[in-house]
């Protein structure tokens, strides 16, 4: 076998300019991928900075919604409970006006007794004994009936609280109240005229006729210390002064003033009696 020949001095140089071009190709190649690798470095630390920035940004606003969604189901606790108030506050007007409607005659019957009544005694109050008197007066003209008043004054009332105290000056006006308001009829109309002062307005009744519940309301109060418990109701007396119309008076204040000097000469008599407004015309 033969060997084969040597290149010549052209072959080797075109070779080797082959080769240097080879080389300066790899060159440029390599020049390349480094300039890539180092442009993929920079972007891969920007690219894990941009994701290290969005996934605190996500945890942010995961606590964000979560810190929204409690205050939702916070604000829906809150609804729900006053809602729930709302709705009783709605059940208790609705039951509040059912009673309103159903009792409303009874609660204005109720407000007006209040208005009319003496809150200690229970009586009619003066302010309504006026008006009362003035109504049956003009019922007994138009009728020609007779009307009678009895007023009535407690025996030393004033000493009387001196001596046992203001609560029993209460006890005392009320016992003669539940008393007076027993023993009248259901027509008659028992009022507090001030003070230890009582007044009677009784429609259809004659003087003598008045008289003579008077004196049995005298007694009958001289007489309460028997069934009573309070010492000091054995002390108590009253005195009574009796008017008529039309004998004593046509108008509402003309007999309120002869019951009243009727009352006094009873007083003057030395008290726990009873005086007719007649007896002071003889």
């Amino acid at each position: 076998m033969q060997n084969p020949l040597p290149k010549s001095n052209t072959e080797l140089l075109l070779e080797t300019e082959k080769l240097c071009r080879k080389l300066e190709q790899l060159k440029r190649e390599k020049f390349d991928l480094e300039i890539l690798l180092e442009t993929t470095i920079f972007h891969a630390d920007l690219v894990e900075d941009q994701l290290h920035e969005s996934n605190l940004q996500l945890q942010l606003e995961i606590r964000e919604r979560k810190v929204a969604e409690a205050k939702l189901k916070a604000s829906e606790i809150q609804l729900k409970a006053l809602l729930k108030t709302v709705t009783q506050a709605n059940y208790d007007l609705k039951i509040i006006l059912e009673t309103t409607t159903v009792h409303g005659d009874f609660i204005e019957e109720y407000t007006h007794n209040l208005s009319i009544r003496d809150p200690l005694t229970g009586l009619f109050n003066r302010r309504y004994q006026e008006k009362s008197l003035e109504r049956h007066l003009k019922h007994a003209k138009k009728h020609q009936q007779n009307l009678s008043i009895i007023m009535g004054d407690i025996d030393h009332f004033k000493n009387f609280n001196d001596q046992w105290g203001h609560q029993a000056g209460d006890v005392v006006l009320v016992e003669i109240s539940k008393f007076l308001i027993y023993n009248i009829r259901q027509s008659d109309i028992a009022c507090r005229y001030g003070g230890e002062e009582l007044i009677l307005i009784l429609p259809r009744t004659s003087l003598e006729e008045a008289k003579n519940l008077a004196e049995q309301l005298r007694l009958g109060i001289e007489k309460l210390s028997l069934d009573k418990p309070h010492q000091f109701l054995q002390k108590v007396t009253i005195s009574l002064g009796v008017a008529s119309f039309p004998e004593h008076g046509l108008s509402s204040l003309g007999i309120t003033q002869s019951a009243d000097l009727a009352l006094y000469q009873a007083k003057a008599n030395g008290r726990n009696c009873v005086v007719t407004a007649h007896e002071l015309l003889r």
